[in-house]
């Protein structure tokens, strides 16, 4: 490894291999080191990508990409011990309108790894980056081992786990209170079943969002011939499972089990989530030059419906793509935070500011899911004596809290979701 590139990039997750394939597309020569096996053999998300990056962007991918399915039904879900609350929302469009499409994002950054090649950039699996080089605050490249890899310019785009860029004190350490765990499991369970269990047709597909106090916030969505089901597991609500147990919780269900119980669990998978979101964002995402992509950079957007960090990643590759060509022609490196104020990506940030706050509050997983079933029993069942919504809530909320109280909880939850 003695050649001499112009970048280096750090990890070949979404938002490295997006900075690979504009900078190649400006003439430059580049290289990803990724220390798996493959690109997305070290990565884990739920199963969801946003459509319009890839519209904007990459030609001709609808019918390139491993695409599962097209979402076409959006699902809340408050689960309670036997019972569900559901609130559901079907797309009407057309399939090549849709806005999203469940995928595996190791086949998917496969794909994405291939265009970038085709492109005529280099990605390198199996190298483990030791350490960002540095003389006199300048970062030349990085070392491989005993190895050292030289380049103009340096891309970190580590992912969520910034063990690199910690070891230079280049970002602090996050809080344990700023990080969950995803835990993920994937089932086979077949084409048929899932369209006739789920009510899809064809390549339609359902993106679930799930509320409970047996573990907090989880998900599911459809694939072909398989499920993504999954917990983000937030240690710090009091009473909630061990970790080990919670996707066990989750698959037990009832109305989970009714659905996937016969399924066969062949992948399962576990990571950190930094979901402080705005407070999260590295105040300077680069230095003398190195830029800061991605996760890494704090780019993921949680507006507590939807996670959004694929197409934030890729967007944030380009910028740093555009950026390090303005660096290169004589530009000051914070240009790069320039370009994503510009592009909107910080300000949907600070939009969301408030999420992190209302999802660390354990009434949403405990208290408010039980609530909900409690008020929707009492209306529909059928006795002599039938209630008021009032009574009913009245009836469901008890002597936890006042009224009041409730009603500034929700009021504060709609203001910032």
């Amino acid at each position: 490894m003695s050649e001499r590139y112009d970048v280096i990039i750090v990890g070949a997750g979404p938002a490295g291999l997006a900075t690979a394939y504009f900078l190649v597309k400006k003439g430059f020569k580049v290289i990803v080191l990724e220390r798996g096996s493959e690109p997305g053999s070290k990565n884990v998300f739920g199963g969801r990508i946003y459509s319009y990056v890839l519209d904007k962007y990459f030609s001709g991918w609808r019918s390139e990409a491993p695409v599962e399915r097209w979402v076409r039904r959006e699902k809340l879900s408050l689960l309670c011990k036997n019972d569900v609350v559901s609130l559901e929302y079907e797309i009407g469009r057309e399939i090549d309108g849709y806005d999203s499409f469940t995928t595996f994002l190791s086949r998917f950054l496969k794909w994405m790894a291939l265009r970038v090649e085709q492109e005529g950039a280099i990605v390198a699996t199996s190298v483990r980056v030791d350490e960002v080089l540095f003389d006199d605050g300048k970062a030349r490249g990085v070392r491989v081992g005993e190895d050292k890899l030289e380049a103009e310019y340096t891309v970190i785009a580590e992912g969520a786990n910034t063990l690199l860029l910690e070891k230079h004190s280049l970002r602090d350490k996050i809080s344990p209170k700023d990080i969950t765990i995803g835990i993920k499991e994937v089932i086979k369970l077949g084409r048929e079943k899932i369209e006739e269990r789920f009510g899809l047709i064809g390549e339609e597909g359902l993106a679930q969002f799930l509320l409970s106090p047996l573990f907090g916030g989880g998900f599911i969505y459809t694939m072909k011939d398989y499920v993504s089901i999954g917990v983000v597991y937030r240690p710090l609500i009091k009473d909630q499972v061990e970790a080990k147990d919670v996707i066990e919780e989750l698959r037990l269900h009832p109305s989970i089990s009714k659905l996937i119980g016969d399924g066969i669990p062949i992948e399962y998978s576990a990571h950190i989530i930094r979901e402080a979101g705005y407070r999260d964002l590295m105040s300077k995402p680069y230095g003398d030059r190195y830029l800061v992509v991605g996760d890494a950079a704090g780019l993921l957007l949680n507006t507590g419906f939807t996670i959004r960090g694929v197409d934030l990643a890729i967007e944030s590759g380009r910028l740093a793509g555009e950026a390090i060509d303005r660096i290169s022609k004589g530009e000051d490196p914070s240009i790069y935070v320039k370009l994503l104020r510009e592009s909107e990506i910080i300000q949907m940030l600070k939009k969301f500011r408030g999420v992190p706050e209302v999802l660390s509050n354990h009434k949403i997983y405990t208290v408010y899911p039980e609530i909900a079933c409690r008020i929707l029993k009492n209306m529909y069942s059928v006795d002599e004596s039938p209630i008021t919504l009032r009574e009913s809530i009245r009836e469901a909320t008890g002597s936890r809290f006042s009224m009041i109280k409730f009603i500034l909880e929700l009021l504060f939850m709609v203001k910032n979701l």
